[in-house]
């Protein structure tokens, strides 16, 4: 999927759809990003569905050649789909934060695996305020109980009562995600509610269920771009130049049979989608309901050498996600404006009504906004020390890449003709006014902080309990 410069948006996005937007409307002399008002008449019922790990060069609506995501197309063709979002970590605790607040990571302050704060607003509680009910459904072990992510939530379902094989690590796979989450839909069908459901699925190791996974490694049986190309097992959880410990499937070592099985995976993920929306449709909320599908990260698959893992880099791969949106039907197409995970909580809350926290960074998804974005995300990397950190900012189809740790400190890249990350341009004198503008902006979005919470980044960062710590190497998160 090509980069979609954002200063094509307006034109794009109106031949591509937005079919029957305004049409829907009885005032279509207002403008579906102004006040709001006429969207807050409904109070929709919220749907928010996160996907570990989901690379959007995956999914078929967004261009991947294999059937992977046969219902996600088909809602996407219902919906509004963005070709352009970005996640503002790669990893999960970072990330959903920032989703889930609207702020950024080194605002929320939850770069190493540091609780929310309880200072810092989030959507549920927001939205609990105001008469919603709320509940979630996670299956992600960096999301249990304890870390903040559950504020807000009247119910907020973090059992993991399964073993991954190969490991023990705890985790609930999507079927039983998707059995719990009907369960509370059937439970708060009377009500107005926000109900998110994080599945973990295709998160590694790549264990789909066999018929799945059956269907997808004989599709790849003969890989012709790599072959039989085998991969060395590394011994530690780093995705650097071979497949990490924590992702082993037995003895494999073909780079094709790995990618089959994520591939798998997704489609796991997508049936169980069907399962979920279709209880929406059976008791009639559907229809009316504001749905919003996205991942926390992607996944590396090869990209520079790292392969089947995250959290290690900010390169495209790592934090280019998918992100559809479903007003009741009333937004329809495909945009190429540029837009990131902060814009969800404005989003949403506009939707319902609310008028938003005027410290956000984000902008309703549904308003014809045409301003040039910055996007901004930041990670520590393993060679951090406590005073620095991985960052990137995007603008106008620019983007820095700050890795103060390595050899290649900085890195500039123009996504509209190398949306690969293939070709630096930092050195090159034709940027050079380009890089030290980015440059500049880069240093002082660090250093703003519109929560102006209390403390250094380190200072509230809880002790793992021993159980804790081994969970979360199963997972990759720490060596």
């Amino acid at each position: 999927m090509a980069w979609s410069s954002d200063g094509l948006s307006r034109r794009k996005f109106l031949r591509h759809g937005l079919e029957g937007t305004l049409a829907a409307s009885l005032f279509s002399g207002f403008p579906l990003g102004g006040c709001g008002w006429l969207r807050s008449l409904r109070k929709p019922n919220i749907l928010l569905v996160t996907i570990d790990t989901l690379r959007f060069d995956h999914l078929g609506c967004y261009g991947y050649p294999r059937e992977t995501s046969p219902f996600i197309d088909s809602f996407a063709r219902e919906a509004l789909l963005f070709e352009n979002c970005f996640a503002h970590a790669p990893n999960t605790w970072s990330s959903i934060a920032s989703l889930m607040t609207g702020f950024l990571p080194h605002e929320t302050k939850v770069m190493l695996r540091v609780p929310i704060a309880p200072e810092v607003p989030t959507l549920p509680t927001t939205l609990r305020d105001h008469g919603y009910a709320t509940a979630a459904v996670v299956s992600n072990f960096a999301l249990r109980k304890g870390n903040g992510y559950e504020r807000g939530f009247g119910i907020y379902d973090d059992r993991l009562g399964e073993k991954e094989s190969g490991r023990k690590m705890p985790e609930r796979t999507a079927v039983h995600t998707s059995d719990r989450a009907i369960e509370l839909i059937e439970r708060f069908e009377k009500e107005r509610f926000f109900l998110w459901v994080h599945y973990q699925d295709p998160h590694g190791p790549y264990t789909p269920p066999t018929r799945f996974s059956d269907r997808f490694s004989r599709s790849l049986e003969i890989d012709r771009e790599n072959g039989r190309r085998r991969l060395p097992l590394n011994s530690t959880n780093s995705g650097i130049g071979g497949i990490p410990r924590y992702q082993r499937l037995g003895g494999h070592r073909d780079y094709a049979y790995y990618v089959a099985e994520y591939d798998a995976e997704i489609r796991y993920v997508d049936e169980q989608l069907e399962r979920l929306f279709g209880a929406m449709k059976k008791r009639g909320l559907y229809e009316d309901a504001l749905i919003l599908l996205t991942a926390d990260h992607g996944e590396g698959m090869g990209e520079r050498d790292y392969f089947f893992s995250h959290g290690d880099n900010l390169y495209g791969h790592q934090i280019r996600v998918p992100c559809i949106l479903r007003d009741g039907g009333r937004t329809k197409g495909r945009s190429a404006r540029v837009v990131q995970h902060v814009d969800f909580v404005p989003t949403v809350l506009r939707a319902a009504g609310i008028k938003p926290d005027e410290r956000l960074r984000g902008r309703d998804l549904q308003a014809l906004d045409e301003k040039p974005r910055e996007i901004f995300g930041a990670m520590f990397s393993k060679l951090s020390p406590v005073d620095d950190y991985d960052s990137y900012l995007l603008h106008d189809g620019m983007k820095l890449l700050h890795t103060p740790f390595s050899d290649r400190k900085y890195q500039l890249f123009d996504l509209r003709t190398d949306s690969s990350e293939e070709r630096d341009l930092v050195e090159e004198s034709s940027h050079r006014a380009v890089f030290e503008a980015m440059r500049s902006r880069l240093n002082n979005l660090k250093a703003e902080d519109r929560l102006g919470l209390e403390g250094s980044l380190f200072e509230a960062l809880r002790d793992l309990t021993p159980e804790e710590t081994k969970a979360l190497k199963a997972l990759g998160y720490i060596d």
